[in-house]
């Protein structure tokens, strides 16, 4: 059984025949390209870069430096031998006020905290080991996952940034073309017309 289209719908499919393709695909092509090009934009934090800090952990106080500075959020989680360690992760300041003679702030890690959540720019670790003088040193390792914005999408942008100019250079040509055309039978159309007035004279 053959459905009939309504009157108006019949119009509508045969002026949609006669548009070119450029005109058809194309704006489906764009909004393909535009959903690439909003998904690429998407931001989100993450693990940007990762650093290891090692050592052997005397009795008393010591301390050295760290390169956990790449930036001002990450996570240290802490390896260690045995307990009886504490670890103070200290910012440029803070280790300048711990070395004129001020209290350390309260311990980063040790081995009931494992885990911390530090933001700041870290630049030195200052170790404390109540373990007696002549003790062997206890080895140690923090591993320093970095956070910050990532883009995971960013890839996106180059698929969807080449379609939306082909398909501008491709329906531009298109509108180009379809006017150079009517311009043509416009031309031919004036000079059909005044051969047949010069023929009536």
């Amino acid at each position: 059984m053959k459905i009939e289209l309504p009157e108006f719908l019949e119009r509508l499919k045969r002026r949609l025949q006669k548009l070119p393709t450029a005109y058809t695909i194309g704006p489906v092509l764009f909004v393909i390209a535009f959903t690439f090009l909003i998904i690429s934009l998407d931001i989100e934090v993450g693990i940007v870069d990762m650093a290891v800090a090692a050592g052997d952990a005397g009795p008393g106080l010591a301390d050295r430096t760290v390169p956990f500075n790449v930036t001002s959020l990450f996570q240290a989680v802490l390896t260690v031998d045995a307990c009886g360690i504490q670890f103070y992760l200290l910012t440029a300041s803070a280790y300048q006020a711990y070395k004129s003679g001020g209290p350390l702030p309260p311990a980063t890690l040790d081995c009931n905290r494992t885990r911390a959540l530090v933001q700041d720019s870290i630049d030195y670790l200052v170790t404390n080991s109540s373990a007696p003088v002549g003790s062997a040193n206890v080895t140690y390792v923090i591993d320093v996952s970095f956070l910050g914005p990532r883009s995971p999408y960013a890839v996106l942008s180059i698929p969807g940034a080449t379609i939306a100019l082909g398909v501008t250079i491709w329906v531009s040509i298109t509108a180009l073309a379809r006017g150079t055309d009517k311009l043509i039978d416009q031309a031919r159309s004036k000079i059909e017309k005044q051969k047949d007035k010069q023929k009536k004279k």
